[in-house]
């Protein structure tokens, strides 16, 4: 009985402490917080697993107290939605992947969860604020254009390029704004993608259980979606401007789709040819840095709709 209960106390205080520091994390280092920030759900996620619904929520909730002691004592709580938002996401991830539902149903309930959150924030702040939801976004996107000249002016970019910025801010801005639909599809997606490749190895290594998706790295598009990806090209052809970005949106979730089948590409050739793990990251790392790696990639997966480009992937033979 006292090592069951060791056992739960020991679990219990190193999941507060676990999250606890990665939500300190996020508030406190920007620029990695802002990193770590996509994963953060994943200690909530195990802990509220591996300790069940009530003792899993009590770490959530001790956890978020605590941060919010440490947050009120600097003066830092606007954050401590953001971190709410992800610690509650880790439950619905856990409570989900109990179910066994396939892949796809898996990424797509959490995904909806979460964009009806940020709606529902964004709403809310613009009803306390007075302030059309639009005007919110487009303050938000300025705000991060401002951050990147400062940062990119920090490490000798050259004033040519900032002052063109400078200039173009009101145009970027506009630009974002009108994608914002798609941006937030494809960073909700990316996000919970992530955490479910992630959560796996974790609960393997614990010996956790974890539903079995499969081979991903056979995953494919659906065939019919580049019906839609011509549909969404075709209209950037059109005279009104708000079907042009109609159009983009669902051309830029569809590219996201390509680029999640090519990663599943890149996937089987490196576990086909015994890539070892640290070559694999960075590959992926230039995938995701350099913009040139990401478009063969997205072209890539969809032209794997007819090449079938893993069939032509043989193992290494020794």
């Amino acid at each position: 009985m006292n090592r069951i209960r060791d056992a739960f106390f020991s679990s219990f205080f190193s999941g507060v402490a676990v999250s606890s520091l990665i939500f300190l994390t996020v508030a406190f280092v920007p620029f990695l917080g802002s990193v770590i920030l996509i994963l953060s759900p994943l200690p909530i996620l195990f802990y509220y697993t591996r300790n069940g619904r009530v003792r899993g929520l009590a770490v959530l909730i001790v956890s978020l107290c605590a941060v919010a002691a440490i947050l009120k004592f600097s003066d830092s709580m606007a954050s401590l939605p953001i971190l709410a938002v992800s610690g509650c996401m880790g439950m619905i991830f856990s409570e989900i992947l109990k179910k066994s539902y396939s892949i796809e149903i898996t990424i797509l309930l959490p995904v909806i969860a979460l964009l009806i959150v940020w709606s529902s924030f964004i709403f809310y702040q613009s009803t306390v604020s007075g302030v059309a939801p639009f005007y919110l976004i487009e303050s938000y996107i300025n705000s991060n254009i401002q951050e990147s000249i400062q940062f990119y002016a920090k490490i000798d970019v050259p004033d040519e390029t900032l002052n063109l910025v400078r200039d173009n801010t009101k145009q970027i801005a506009g630009f974002f704004v009108n994608v914002f639909p798609a941006l937030a599809l494809i960073s909700a997606t990316f996000a919970v993608w992530l955490n479910i490749l992630y959560g796996k190895e974790i609960f393997l290594k614990n010996a956790l259980s974890y539903p079995d998706f499969g081979d991903l790295s056979q995953w494919k598009a659906p065939e019919k979606l580049v019906w839609l990806l011509i549909a969404g090209g075709g209209t950037l052809l059109a005279p009104v401007e708000w079907i042009r970005f109609a159009g983009l949106n669902v051309l830029i979730v569809c590219l996201f789709v390509y680029l999640l089948h090519g990663l599943a590409i890149v996937s089987f050739f490196f576990r086909t040819k015994n890539v070892p793990r640290l070559l694999r990251a960075f590959f992926y790392f230039l995938i995701f840095a350099q913009q040139y790696f990401t478009i063969v990639v997205v072209v890539a997966g969809l032209f794997d709709l007819w090449a079938d480009f893993r069939k032509y992937i043989r193992p290494v033979t020794e």
